[in-house]
């Protein structure tokens, strides 16, 4: 990193104490609504997110096999990037990449917005295998007391990680801190009213039931979100393609990385694995797809 980024890094710094329709011609498969529902927290919404208990991955082996079983192809990183600018304010100069793992979407963050993002994770194994760049700086943190001062970056964007979150009400009040007041935060997740819809859950029925208990709902991230004073709300959903064929959507799925399959034991995780294999003989040369919903708020 040079001098000047440096500097400007350390000017995000904060030692933290006690936190006070369709889009465009290439998203045919893109859709986005204005929430209806109740964005303003309800109880239940924000009680349930406290039941939920995160992944401790550095007690796993998913992060060394995190890149290959997750990993998109640029096209679908250049997608994704696309939407989250459609969603965030003229100047992005700093971006908070809240729970960025090994770093898949904060280099992509950094280049197209040619900005300077910061990672933060919880997980040490998550960050020794991130990708380095000059323009993305990592560090362990936690959601609930993000290492920035107030008011540091123009957009927060989380992927994948919300059902991490031990406090979520706690976490979008952190958003909220460090956020300047014409920024936005992009959240990238998948919900629990998705979960039977996956391409792996013929495969692995066991996992529907622990996804729906580990996954939020839609309504519950708008409500935590409304909660710490978020009034605008704009769900919506993207048809990715995860694979390019059944065979290398099996060898993704075999590495382990994803966090659902993970709560799995053995047996039910290689029955599955078993099952998926004979169908990806059988279907060779479709690619596969899955749904991931998106959530901006400001």
């Amino acid at each position: 990193m040079s001098v000047a980024g440096a500097a400007f890094i350390v000017s995000l710094w904060h030692v933290a104490s006690r936190p006070e329709g369709k889009i465009g011609a290439r998203g045919g498969n893109d859709t986005r609504r204005r929430w209806r529902g109740p964005v303003v927290s309800s109880r239940r919404a924000v009680c349930m997110a406290r039941l939920r208990k995160p992944v401790n991955y550095d007690s796993t082996t998913i992060p060394a096999n995190y890149d290959a079983g997750r990993s998109l192809s640029p096209e679908m990183l250049a997608r994704w990037m696309e939407l989250v600018a459609s969603h965030s304010s003229a100047a992005v100069r700093a971006i908070l990449d809240l729970g960025c793992g090994t770093g898949r979407f904060a280099v992509p963050l950094a280049a197209h917005f040619s900005a300077t993002v910061v990672g933060v994770d919880p997980s040490a194994k998550m960050l020794a295998q991130a990708r380095r760049d000059p323009h993305v700086h990592f560090v362990q943190g936690q959601g609930e007391h993000i290492p920035l001062r107030d008011r540091a970056v123009n957009l927060v964007f989380t992927s994948m990680a919300y059902h991490h979150f031990t406090q979520p009400s706690v976490v979008a009040t952190e958003c909220r801190r460090v956020l300047h007041p014409s920024g936005s935060v992009f959240v990238r997740m998948g919900v629990r009213e998705r979960m039977a819809s996956y391409p792996y859950a013929p495969f692995f029925p066991d996992a529907v039931s622990a996804g729906e208990r580990r996954l939020p709902s839609a309504s519950e991230i708008c409500a935590v979100f409304g909660s710490a004073g978020f009034r605008s709300a704009i769900v919506g959903e993207i048809v990715q393609q995860v694979a390019a064929s059944w065979p290398h959507y099996a060898t993704r799925i075999a590495t382990g990385a994803d966090s659902v399959l993970a709560s799995l034991n053995q047996e039910q995780f290689q029955t599955g694995l078993r099952r998926l294999q004979d169908y990806a003989i059988k279907h060779a040369s479709s690619p596969v797809t899955e749904t991931i919903d998106y959530f901006a708020f400001r």
